[in-house]
């Protein structure tokens, strides 16, 4: 399914996890662990001590490098090693580029990445920046059930999540559960052009066009090997709905869209519904660039 992953690793028990279960379930690709050295600073008496013969970015790179093999020996895996210097989402994002990596994975440090936790916000930055997807990995709740959630807006440039989500489904013999949200306010607004006995009906044709397009979003050569369910919601927030079914459901992967765009639109793009489901879900999020 992928040629070349880049696994970023934090040296946390998580990350770790990830690296294994990146190699577990893409055996044929070519894994590459990734670090970047941010920051350092040098006790004061070692730098009188030893003055310009002391290059502590050389050591803490080479140390990074060390623990990388290690954590390739421990698992018992072939893999590359890439350690850079600077802010993580920009590095990691840079290097994902350069060596032509086509997915990302960053493990997640808890079941759900807190708007304070450290790990969550550095997340959302490497899903802002990345033009590759990108998959923060949480722990599979149920190997005996594997169920995956595409949230899709419908929209033309929505067919991406659709079709990733169905091309995952299929490669894990996993469930694929599509999850459309209407407008929140298309029932008041029939109400306000229609009569109440026509609205029902309305909303009844609307909601089979849209699951129609839901449907045909899913490559036609899938959709009749895929056990496929199609759910179309209304009336909650959209974030709500994708995570109270990604909860019934017991997804254990939900592949949402996000927009990409150069600078500060960027920050703006990834949209908040795509960070929330990043900060609130129980389970891994794949990030899809549209």
């Amino acid at each position: 399914m992928y040629q070349r992953i880049l696994v970023g690793v934090d040296f946390s028990d998580s990350s770790e996890a990830s690296v294994r279960w990146a190699v577990s379930r893409f055996p044929t690709a070519e894994i590459v662990l990734f670090h970047s050295v941010e920051k350092i600073t040098v006790p004061g008496y070692l730098r009188r001590e030893l003055g310009d013969q002391l290059d502590v970015l050389l050591e803490q790179r080479l140390d990074v490098q060390a623990n990388l093999e290690a954590i390739a020996e421990r698992l018992g895996i072939e893999a590359e090693f890439r350690v850079a210097s600077g802010w993580t989402p920009q590095a990691i994002t840079t290097a994902a580029e350069e060596l032509g990596s086509e997915l990302i994975v960053v493990g997640a440090h808890q079941n759900r990445a807190w708007p304070t936790d450290e790990m969550g916000n550095m997340c959302r930055a490497i899903v802002r920046k990345s033009q590759v997807p990108v998959l923060v990995w949480r722990p599979v709740r149920n190997e005996t059930d594997k169920t995956v959630l595409a949230a899709v807006s419908l929209r033309d440039e929505s067919a991406p999540v659709a079709e990733t989500a169905a091309a995952y489904a299929e490669y894990f013999s996993a469930r694929l559960v599509l999850l459309h949200a209407m407008p929140g306010t298309l029932q008041a607004y029939l109400r306000a052009v229609s009569s109440p006995a026509k609205v029902d009906e309305a909303l009844g044709r609307i909601e089979a066009g849209a699951r129609q397009d839901a449907e045909s979003q899913v490559p036609a050569e899938l959709r009749e090997s895929l056990s496929m369910t199609v759910t179309v919601a209304r009336g909650r927030p959209i974030v709500t709905h994708i995570l109270n079914t990604a909860e019934s459901e017991n997804v254990d992967l939900i592949v949402i869209g996000k927009a990409h765009a150069p600078g500060l639109a960027s920050r703006v793009l990834i949209g908040s519904i795509t960070s929330e489901i990043i900060t609130g879900a129980n389970c891994s999020v794949l990030t899809v660039p549209l």
